[in-house]
């Protein structure tokens, strides 16, 4: 009795020790997040739409925006990706039709002034990442899967991103109204987009 006595205690002791070393070791090695974001001097934030039934297509950019990572233990699963679009600055190198696109035909910047995106998880595939979450344009909130890939990391804070994705511009409502007098089917539905940035550390806001 006495022996399975002190087994038993003995068992206990071992337990504690393992449970405090565990405890002692995450105490001691916290999870890191590193707060980064896009340096846009040298990203960009691409866009093509075709036109008159695929004849040809136009480009275009968005010269204002942040994209932000939350960049979690070294590990792309545990962070966060989020970005904002400022749809004032889309830029397609024509002035008229810049602002065009920014009336109540198309984005109607006066009342829906951003595009946002924000991560709910992201996830590991055979080409890379793809994060999940809520994008928002032109009053409406739908889920996106933004697929990306690693193109380079250099020390700690910089690491290179390429992402290529389509979206309907339908499915939020963009130019659905706006009908071209002579041309049937004159802009294409699906916008094809095309984003590469790195990354640098983000400033820590001023009290």
């Amino acid at each position: 009795m006495k022996s399975y006595k002190h087994k038993s205690q003995s068992r206990h002791l071992v337990l504690l020790i393992v449970m405090s070393v565990t405890f002692l070791s995450f105490i001691g090695n916290p999870v890191e997040t590193r707060k980064l974001t896009a340096e846009t001097n040298h990203s960009t934030l691409l866009f093509s739409v075709p036109i008159s039934n695929g004849i040809t297509r136009i480009t275009g950019k968005f010269n204002e925006y942040t994209i932000d990572l939350d960049y979690v233990d070294g590990d792309f699963t545990k962070s966060k990706l989020s970005a904002t679009i400022k749809v004032e600055s889309i830029d397609t190198g024509i002035s008229g039709r810049d602002e065009h696109l920014r009336s109540a035909d198309f984005f109607n910047t006066e009342v829906y002034p951003e595009i946002s995106f924000e991560s709910k998880r992201i996830e590991k595939t055979e080409e890379g990442y793809v994060a999940i979450g809520a994008f928002s344009m032109h009053g409406v909130t739908r889920e996106l899967e933004l697929p990306f890939v690693i193109t380079g990391v250099d020390g700690e804070n910089t690491i290179g991103i390429s992402s290529r994705l389509s979206i309907d511009r339908t499915d939020y409502g963009v130019g659905n109204d706006f009908k071209h007098s002579a041309i049937e089917n004159f802009i294409g539905n699906t916008i094809h987009v095309e984003i590469d940035f790195w990354t640098k550390k983000r400033k820590t806001p001023k009290k």
